[in-house]
Order: structure tokens, then C-alpha cells, then sequence
């Protein structure tokens, strides 16, 4: 997105690359939470597994997003 900024000159080239850039940001959240609902089902009772989750981002690393099961919201 941002290597687009000299190749990008008026606002609709402007408008499209923003509108692509936040479908695949969703696309990419909306796995990852699918994702984490199935292996909640599979690890969830597995002491490693949580406190795996509880220490590592989801996709995005130094973000402090630990989980996206809630954001129902992120459904594709």
C-alpha cells in the first residue's frame, strides 16, 4: 500500500488501492478468525495451547491483538 504512493496520482487510483488494501486486510482477519475457532475446538483444553495464544499476536506481530473469536463482525 504504501509503495503505491508515487505510482498512485489521482484520488480514485487513491480510492481503489485503499478499498483493495482493506479487503485483503479483511479477508486475512476473517481467516485468522475461523481459524482460531477451530483449533479453540481442538487445543482449547491444552495448557500449551493457551499459553501460546495468550503470548503471540494473531497476524500481525508487535500488535497486541491476542484474538479475533469475538468480532463476529469478521465473517466471509
Amino acid at each position: 500500500f504504501i509503495l503505491c504512493f508515487g505510482a498512485c496520482c489521482s484520488l480514485w487510483q487513491w480510492i481503489l488501492a485503499s478499498i483493495g488494501y482493506i479487503g485483503i486486510v479483511y479477508v486475512m482477519f476473517s481467516g485468522a478468525r475461523r481459524l482460531e475457532i477451530r483449533q479453540n475446538k481442538v487445543y482449547g483444553n491444552d495448557p500449551e495451547y493457551q499459553a501460546y495464544i495468550k503470548k503471540t499476536p494473531i497476524l500481525l506481530p508487535f500488535v497486541p491483538i491476542y484474538s479475533v473469536e469475538k468480532h463476529k463482525w469478521l465473517q466471509a
